[in-house]
Protein backbone atom coordinates (compact mmCIF):
# COMPACT_ATOMS: atom_id res chain seq x y z
CA UNK A 1 0.00 0.00 0.00
CA UNK A 2 1.16 3.49 -0.83
CA UNK A 3 -0.16 6.56 0.97
CA UNK A 4 -0.47 10.00 -0.64
CA UNK A 5 -1.46 13.49 0.52
CA UNK A 6 -2.30 15.87 -2.32
CA UNK A 7 -3.65 19.40 -2.64
CA UNK A 8 -7.01 18.89 -4.36
CA UNK A 9 -10.35 20.62 -4.98
CA UNK A 10 -13.50 18.84 -3.81
CA UNK A 11 -16.84 18.29 -5.50
CA UNK A 12 -19.76 16.21 -4.18
CA UNK A 13 -18.07 15.80 -0.78
CA UNK A 14 -20.19 13.24 1.08
CA UNK A 15 -17.59 12.65 3.78
CA UNK A 16 -19.49 13.00 7.08
CA UNK A 17 -21.84 10.63 8.88
CA UNK A 18 -24.53 13.30 8.42
CA UNK A 19 -24.28 13.37 4.61
CA UNK A 20 -22.85 9.97 3.61
CA UNK A 21 -24.07 8.52 0.32
CA UNK A 22 -26.34 5.73 1.55
CA UNK A 23 -27.64 4.76 -1.89
CA UNK A 24 -31.24 3.71 -2.44
CA UNK A 25 -33.03 0.36 -2.29
CA UNK A 26 -35.27 1.31 -5.21
CA UNK A 27 -32.94 3.64 -7.16
CA UNK A 28 -30.76 2.91 -10.19
CA UNK A 29 -28.51 -0.14 -10.07
CA UNK A 30 -25.46 1.81 -8.80
CA UNK A 31 -27.54 3.32 -5.96
CA UNK A 32 -28.88 -0.13 -5.08
CA UNK A 33 -25.32 -1.51 -4.86
CA UNK A 34 -24.27 1.34 -2.53
CA UNK A 35 -27.37 0.70 -0.39
CA UNK A 36 -26.69 -3.07 -0.28
CA UNK A 37 -23.10 -2.39 0.88
CA UNK A 38 -24.25 -0.10 3.70
CA UNK A 39 -23.31 3.25 2.17
CA UNK A 40 -20.11 5.10 1.39
CA UNK A 41 -18.17 8.28 2.00
CA UNK A 42 -17.12 9.76 -1.34
CA UNK A 43 -15.80 12.86 -3.06
CA UNK A 44 -14.76 13.84 -6.54
CA UNK A 45 -11.19 14.98 -5.84
CA UNK A 46 -9.86 17.28 -8.56
CA UNK A 47 -6.16 17.38 -9.25
CA UNK A 48 -4.44 20.77 -9.09
CA UNK A 49 -1.41 19.80 -11.19
CA UNK A 50 -0.82 17.27 -13.99
CA UNK A 51 2.29 16.18 -12.08
CA UNK A 52 0.03 14.58 -9.44
CA UNK A 53 -1.53 12.29 -12.06
CA UNK A 54 1.89 11.56 -13.58
CA UNK A 55 3.28 10.60 -10.14
CA UNK A 56 0.37 8.24 -9.39
CA UNK A 57 0.66 6.59 -12.80
CA UNK A 58 4.45 6.22 -12.46
CA UNK A 59 4.04 4.67 -9.00
CA UNK A 60 1.53 2.06 -10.18
CA UNK A 61 -2.02 3.45 -10.00
CA UNK A 62 -4.21 1.41 -12.34
CA UNK A 63 -5.74 4.04 -14.63
CA UNK A 64 -8.34 1.61 -16.01
CA UNK A 65 -9.54 -0.72 -13.24
CA UNK A 66 -12.26 -3.11 -14.40
CA UNK A 67 -12.17 -1.42 -17.84
CA UNK A 68 -13.35 1.97 -16.56
CA UNK A 69 -11.38 5.21 -16.44
CA UNK A 70 -9.96 6.15 -13.03
CA UNK A 71 -9.16 9.76 -14.05
CA UNK A 72 -12.24 11.57 -15.37
CA UNK A 73 -12.88 14.89 -17.13
CA UNK A 74 -15.13 17.11 -15.04
CA UNK A 75 -15.73 20.74 -14.20
CA UNK A 76 -12.98 22.78 -15.90
CA UNK A 77 -13.32 25.43 -13.16
CA UNK A 78 -12.15 23.00 -10.46
CA UNK A 79 -8.41 22.29 -10.28
CA UNK A 80 -7.19 21.23 -13.73
CA UNK A 81 -10.60 19.81 -14.63
CA UNK A 82 -9.55 16.18 -14.05
CA UNK A 83 -10.61 14.20 -11.00
CA UNK A 84 -10.92 10.77 -9.49
CA UNK A 85 -13.64 9.49 -7.23
CA UNK A 86 -12.13 8.68 -3.85
CA UNK A 87 -14.32 6.74 -1.47
CA UNK A 88 -14.49 4.64 1.63
CA UNK A 89 -17.26 2.31 2.74
CA UNK A 90 -19.29 3.06 5.86
CA UNK A 91 -18.26 -0.41 7.03
CA UNK A 92 -15.58 -2.50 5.31
CA UNK A 93 -14.62 -5.40 7.58
CA UNK A 94 -12.02 -7.84 6.27
CA UNK A 95 -10.85 -10.98 8.06
CA UNK A 96 -7.21 -12.04 7.93
CA UNK A 97 -5.24 -14.85 9.54
CA UNK A 98 -2.67 -13.65 12.07
CA UNK A 99 0.75 -14.89 10.88
CA UNK A 100 1.98 -15.59 14.42
CA UNK A 101 -1.07 -17.15 16.06
CA UNK A 102 -2.99 -18.50 13.08
CA UNK A 103 -6.12 -16.89 14.56
CA UNK A 104 -8.54 -14.81 12.47
CA UNK A 105 -8.22 -11.04 12.90
CA UNK A 106 -10.85 -8.55 11.75
CA UNK A 107 -9.89 -5.13 10.40
CA UNK A 108 -12.46 -2.45 9.49
CA UNK A 109 -11.19 -0.28 6.63
CA UNK A 110 -14.43 1.72 6.63
CA UNK A 111 -15.86 4.53 8.68
CA UNK A 112 -15.96 8.26 8.17
CA UNK A 113 -12.67 9.85 7.16
CA UNK A 114 -11.11 12.28 9.60
CA UNK A 115 -11.88 15.84 8.44
CA UNK A 116 -9.60 18.52 9.89
CA UNK A 117 -10.05 22.30 9.65
CA UNK A 118 -6.78 23.80 8.39
CA UNK A 119 -8.32 27.11 7.27
CA UNK A 120 -6.52 28.97 10.09
CA UNK A 121 -3.20 27.22 9.41
CA UNK A 122 -1.58 24.06 10.73
CA UNK A 123 -0.83 25.59 14.13
CA UNK A 124 -4.58 26.24 14.70
CA UNK A 125 -5.92 22.98 13.29
CA UNK A 126 -9.03 21.40 14.79
CA UNK A 127 -11.53 18.71 13.90
CA UNK A 128 -14.22 19.85 11.46
CA UNK A 129 -17.59 20.26 13.19
CA UNK A 130 -20.34 19.39 10.69
CA UNK A 131 -23.07 21.02 12.78
CA UNK A 132 -21.19 24.30 13.33
CA UNK A 133 -19.06 24.48 10.16
CA UNK A 134 -21.44 22.83 7.70
CA UNK A 135 -20.85 20.46 4.80
CA UNK A 136 -18.10 21.02 2.24
CA UNK A 137 -19.30 22.82 -0.89
CA UNK A 138 -18.06 22.34 -4.43
CA UNK A 139 -14.75 24.12 -4.86
CA UNK A 140 -13.53 23.52 -1.31
CA UNK A 141 -9.72 23.19 -1.34
CA UNK A 142 -8.18 20.49 0.80
CA UNK A 143 -5.23 18.27 1.48
CA UNK A 144 -6.64 14.85 0.63
CA UNK A 145 -4.96 11.77 2.07
CA UNK A 146 -5.66 8.44 0.39
CA UNK A 147 -4.03 5.09 -0.10
CA UNK A 148 -3.56 3.00 -3.20
CA UNK A 149 -3.75 -0.75 -2.65
CA UNK A 150 -4.28 -4.07 -4.49
CA UNK A 151 -1.46 -3.45 -6.97
CA UNK A 152 -2.87 -0.04 -7.91
CA UNK A 153 -6.46 -1.21 -8.50
CA UNK A 154 -7.93 0.22 -5.29
CA UNK A 155 -8.00 3.74 -3.88
CA UNK A 156 -9.29 4.41 -0.34
CA UNK A 157 -10.02 7.82 1.22
CA UNK A 158 -8.24 8.31 4.56
CA UNK A 159 -8.37 11.96 5.71
CA UNK A 160 -9.23 15.46 4.52
CA UNK A 161 -7.62 18.69 5.68
CA UNK A 162 -9.78 21.65 4.60
CA UNK A 163 -7.56 24.60 3.60
CA UNK A 164 -10.20 26.83 1.93
CA UNK A 165 -13.86 26.19 2.70
CA UNK A 166 -16.60 26.91 0.18
CA UNK A 167 -20.04 26.87 1.78
CA UNK A 168 -22.37 24.16 0.55
CA UNK A 169 -25.24 25.38 -1.64
CA UNK A 170 -28.32 23.24 -2.09
CA UNK A 171 -29.07 23.60 -5.79
CA UNK A 172 -32.39 21.78 -5.79
CA UNK A 173 -35.03 24.10 -7.16
CA UNK A 174 -38.54 23.85 -5.78
CA UNK A 175 -41.25 25.07 -8.13
CA UNK A 176 -44.65 26.40 -7.11
CA UNK A 177 -46.16 23.12 -8.35
CA UNK A 178 -43.81 21.14 -6.10
CA UNK A 179 -44.86 23.33 -3.15
CA UNK A 180 -48.53 22.41 -3.79
CA UNK A 181 -47.74 18.78 -3.05
CA UNK A 182 -45.26 19.25 -0.18
CA UNK A 183 -46.61 18.05 3.20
Amino acid sequence: MAKYTMDMVLEYAKVFEQNADMGSADGPRAAQAIYANGGQYITNAYFTDQGQIDQLEKEGLDLHPMNSNRILQGNADLGIGKYMKIKRKVSDVKTFTDNKTGEPVEVDYGGAPKVVDLTQGRENKRMWDFEADGPLGNGTKAKVQFEVYANGAGVRLLNIGVTEHVAYENNSVISEDDELFAF
